[in-house]
């Protein structure tokens, strides 16, 4: 019998064709570690039964029986995003922080270690059409070391980075940390991942471009949070009521400890508007990346990609905004 990626001890009652995890029925109800196909089934007015196959595998004088039922849920009306195990739910024949190695990773992990070993290796296979950086392989982006930390105390000791961080990834040493949180798995995991191979393609050393970094990886971060997409709502509004951050003065923008949440949420949300209008034209986004591996500044690799200027790049995308056409902002 197959048993729930999230909470082992449970048995399986549906797997997802898209996302390849196995939930049980509390997954179903708070609707924890949904991809978006799940997500917007269960979603599905509540006169919609949805059917389920589930597998019961029945022992009758030592021979298995395969016997197929169908089991219908209601679907439940809070979305919660990600998943968090406590130590009982997670699986008894793992002690805690045990590594668990995959064909990429080796993941140090309380709890919920299957699931975060098929999301990381999916995340890994899945950047390069998310993003138009190289493939991992040839990037030789292997033995990436995942630390999934407790909790927000443990993180800020472990990398020395703001409070209101949630992920941390260092291309050097081929490691990521993330807090153990609700949005851990379809949330902060892509997003560093994502810089893992903008880094380790780019570079970082004296980069005058850390905002178009982290504008990508936060596209791809609500590519598969829905939640974490409407959460830049109220800074999307203050951009187009004038508090924008100039783009030129992007370059030099540095987040601390200190920096307001408004400002916080202004630089994400900018930044991953921006990402997303440059690469409406994925040609020249290729041809941008491209340009900024060779070494060339920001703007002159913009100039020679886009034909732009960062004043005309603000013109443009400010006026693009205005409609809301970008697939990220619409409910």
């Amino acid at each position: 019998m197959e048993h729930c990626s999230n909470h082992p001890k449970a048995d399986a009652l549906y797997k997802c064709s898209q996302c390849g995890l196995y939930f049980c029925t509390q997954c179903l109800e708070a609707k924890k570690t949904l991809c978006k196909k799940c997500a917007k089934m269960l979603s599905e007015d509540s006169e919609n039964k949805i059917s389920m196959p589930v597998i019961i595998f029945i022992s009758v004088s030592s021979l298995l029986i395969l016997t197929i039922v169908t089991v219908a849920f209601l679907p439940s009306k809070n979305r919660v995003s990600g998943t968090k195990l406590t130590s009982s739910q997670a699986n008894s024949a793992s002690s805690n922080n045990q590594i668990k190695k995959t064909d990429h990773f080796s993941v140090k992990a309380a709890n919920n270690e299957l699931a975060i070993k098929e999301k990381s290796e999916e995340y890994y296979q899945a950047m390069p059409s998310l993003t138009g950086l190289p493939s991992g392989e040839s990037l030789e982006l292997d033995k990436i070391k995942l630390h999934i930390l407790k909790d927000k105390k443990e993180y800020v000791k472990e990398t020395g980075k703001p409070s209101w961080s949630e992920g941390f990834s260092d291309y050097k040493k081929k490691e990521i940390f993330i807090v153990d949180s609700d949005g851990l798995l379809i949330s902060i995991l892509p997003h560093e991942i994502s810089h893992l191979f903008f880094d380790t393609h780019i570079g970082y050393e004296n980069k005058d471009f850390n905002w178009l970094d982290e504008g990508l990886a936060t596209l791809v971060q609500v590519g598969y949070d829905d939640e974490q997409a409407r959460s830049f709502s109220e800074a999307m509004d203050s951009i187009r009521n004038g508090a924008h951050i100039p783009i030129e003065q992007m370059s030099g923008f540095t987040l601390s400890q200190s920096t307001p949440t408004t400002t916080i949420n202004i630089y994400y949300a900018q930044s991953l508007s921006v990402v997303d209008y440059l690469k409406q034209d994925y040609r020249k986004w290729r041809s941008l990346l491209k340009k900024l591996k060779s070494g060339l500044k920001f703007k002159v690799a913009l100039k020679a990609s886009y034909d732009e200027s960062l004043s005309s790049l603000e013109s443009k995308w400010l006026e693009s905004i205005k409609q809301r056409n970008q697939v990220w902002e619409k409910e």
